[in-house]
């Protein structure tokens, strides 16, 4: 397992190469969207987004990324299960990876609007540290 710094451009990437779908079963795992189709699994940036650990030549930060666990529409029932089953690959994928991921906050699942259609999701934030 490598626990080194990776490079700021490089995290979401590299996040989703680890989540990438390996069957038809898994979720989409999406970097840019404006809509989407759930359930899938999406890779934003947390705050704090980026917090100084070292002012050397190498600008080392610690980086927050967010895995939102997109489940589908508001609905209690359903919903809930589907979050917690994409937590659970997200978790599980991470985990897995070559790179250490560590992890520093799950929120339960809640209200996530995009394109103003309302959402269940829940929220896996990371901390990552990477050099500029």
């Amino acid at each position: 397992m490598s626990v080194g710094a990776l490079p700021f451009r490089e995290v979401r990437a590299r996040a989703q190469a680890a989540l990438a779908p390996r069957s038809d079963e898994d979720p989409p795992v999406l970097l840019e969207v404006d809509a989407l189709d759930p359930p899938a699994i999406m890779l934003l940036w947390d705050n704090p987004w980026l917090s100084p650990v070292s002012v050397s030549q190498t600008c080392l930060f610690d980086a927050r990324l967010l895995v939102l666990c997109v489940a589908g529409r508001i609905d209690p029932n359903p919903g809930v299960e589907t979050c917690e089953n994409l937590a659970a690959y997200a978790l599980e994928r991470l985990r897995d990876d070559a790179y250490t991921w560590t992890i520093v906050s799950a929120t339960a699942p809640g209200l996530f609007t995009i394109a103003n259609v309302p959402l269940l999701a829940g929220q896996l934030s990371y901390r990552v540290p990477v050099t500029l």
